[in-house]
């Protein structure tokens, strides 16, 4: 065997040198509601008895659950701690209001279930105006990213291409955080947070899809020295 053979043998490259990084915001979260309204015009529209005369409230009712699940998730962070506490008190409050309806049935504790329809032309303007959105969030992120490699941090930003870079890639500080349990069970998101070996400022990339299997990817990467040997 050749020595440029056994060279090649014990100097392997990885398979990939390089990592892309990107963000995406907070309305990403309304996929959802997308969905459910995409459903709910094709029933309304073309299957109008598929639940008997209630259809339409039906629809209408679970469209805005859900659309109010996405927007609690938008607005607020819910933490591992916060969200047991808020399923804690909603168990205890249903047990009070089974107990209280079966102990004491004059006191009228019923609760009427709501009487919301929506329109077909809503759930339809509904899907297509979250499609839109999510179709130039998709575009944003192709001209807004950051690339990760052994010796280099490289930051592009919007449609001019302004950069930022940083060497020293493998003295950099990377740390992940899983801040909102919903978010992460929707998308498997979390914040990458960034801090250069040069500067104090830390920079936070939000909502990484697939943020362990990135951040397993971003320190494979900076624990590679590439062998100059091996350029051409």
């Amino acid at each position: 065997m050749s020595m440029n053979a056994i060279k090649t043998q014990e100097i392997k490259k990885p398979e990939k040198e390089y990592t892309i990084v990107r963000s995406y915001p907070e309305t990403l979260f309304f996929y959802p509601s997308m969905i459910i309204a995409l459903l709910s015009f094709i029933i309304q529209a073309f299957l109008p008895d598929l639940f008997g005369t209630d259809t339409k409230v039906i629809l209408g009712t679970f469209f805005f659950a859900v659309f109010a699940f996405n927007f609690i998730i938008v607005a607020f962070d819910f933490g591992v701690g916060k969200t047991a506490l808020i399923a804690f008190g909603v168990i205890i409050f249903v047990l009070v209001y089974i107990l209280l309806i079966t102990q004491f049935p004059e006191l009228k504790f019923g609760l009427s279930w709501p009487n919301i329809t929506v329109s077909q032309e809503f759930y339809l303007f509904f899907f297509l105006l979250i499609a839109a959105h999510l179709i130039i969030m998709y575009i944003y992120s192709r001209i807004d990213y950051w690339l990760i490699s052994p010796t280099e941090i490289y930051h592009h930003r919007g449609i001019l291409g302004d950069e930022e870079r940083f060497g020293n890639a493998q003295h950099a500080h990377i740390e992940k955080a899983n801040p909102d349990i919903f978010e992460k069970m929707l998308f498997l998101s979390g914040d990458l947070f960034i801090k250069p070996e040069t500067g104090d400022r830390i920079y936070r990339i939000s909502n990484v899809f697939r943020i362990n299997k990135k951040e397993d990817q971003i320190r494979r990467i900076l624990s590679y020295v590439p062998d100059k040997r091996l350029e051409f």
